[in-house]
């Protein structure tokens, strides 16, 4: 069995016009296959659906930073999913982030005692949302249906933010909050808050919560068929969640994927293009080289 785990923007997705046109090819490929494509995003799942029903795909899928699992119902056969997974139709839901009304009050909390100038995607309409980022406004639509992590704008001091957090991260019990600044925003920056319970942590160094939610559908899938041929494909910091667990690791140039590589062991690979053309190209070659395997 193979299987690709995938990050969406600058990766499947062209970075300027969100477009995978260039990547037509190899969707038709693992169609064709069946071979399961995952996708690993910071986005929401009202965006991430949207996305898999252009794409028409009907595999599971790991949204804001790897805060929630969903597994469409029927997928995997019963026994696979423990108790932990709460049945929301049409899928299985495995939360494991702060919901997001606790992180809206965490927000406030910090921006009333620190006197900071902080804007969420919580504090505009969907309008407003649009105007201020360039999106449409049906994409501001869904951007703003968040269930685990925040997005707010802050132009000060990243230390002095950064204590304003802690602060409130001393006051959950059993809960840890992520902080981290989003690369390829226009100004003011933009931040990305989630937070996680201590189970989802571990003292592994290195370890990235997200990583939970990348073994646990791995798990599943394990479970269920047996030794998976994984390839990962990523572009981002964000993508170490899930290319460190997969067996082949492949990078797309981007103005970011430098940073990317202070995750990076000896056997991660650099793609030679960058966006959906790269990713075109690596999923093409990896099909190749596996179409002959144990499958």
């Amino acid at each position: 069995m193979r299987l690709i785990f995938t990050s969406l923007d600058g990766s499947l997705l062209d970075i300027e016009s969100n477009s995978y046109g260039a990547a037509r090819q190899a969707l038709s490929a693992l169609e064709r296959r069946s071979i399961p494509l995952v996708l690993y995003s910071l986005r929401t799942r009202a965006q991430l659906e949207h996305v898999r029903q252009q794409l028409r795909l009907e595999h599971p899928f790991i949204c804001e930073d790897g805060s929630a699992l969903y597994v469409p119902e029927h997928y995997f056969p019963a026994g696979i999913l423990d108790e932990q997974w709460q049945y929301q139709p049409p899928y299985y839901v495995r939360a494991l982030g702060l919901p997001y009304s606790r992180l809206r009050s965490i927000l406030q909390q910090v921006r009333q005692d620190s006197h900071l100038d902080l804007v969420g995607f919580g504090d505009w309409t969907a309008s407003e949302l649009a105007a201020a980022t360039g999106i449409p406004v049906e994409e501001a639509k869904r951007a703003k249906q968040r269930e685990y992590s925040e997005i707010f704008s802050y132009s000060g001091d990243p230390e002095t933010l950064r204590q304003g957090f802690a602060q409130q991260e001393a006051n959950l019990t059993q809960h840890l909050l992520q902080l981290r600044q989003l690369h390829l925003s226009s100004p003011p920056q933009k931040w990305y808050l989630t937070g996680w319970t201590q189970p989802a942590m571990t003292t592994e160094p290195g370890f990235l919560p997200g990583e939970r939610a990348v073994r646990l559908l791995l798990d599943c899938y394990q479970r269920h068929l047996g030794t998976v041929k994984t390839l990962g494909i990523g572009c981002s910091p964000a993508d170490a969640a899930f290319l460190r667990w997969m067996e082949q690791k492949v990078v797309l140039p981007s103005p970011i994927a430098d940073s990317l590589w202070s995750e990076a062991e000896p056997q991660w690979q650099l793609a030679q293009l960058p966006g959906p053309e790269g990713w075109n190209e690596v999923v093409l070659t990896w099909l190749e080289e596996t179409d002959h395997g144990d499958e």
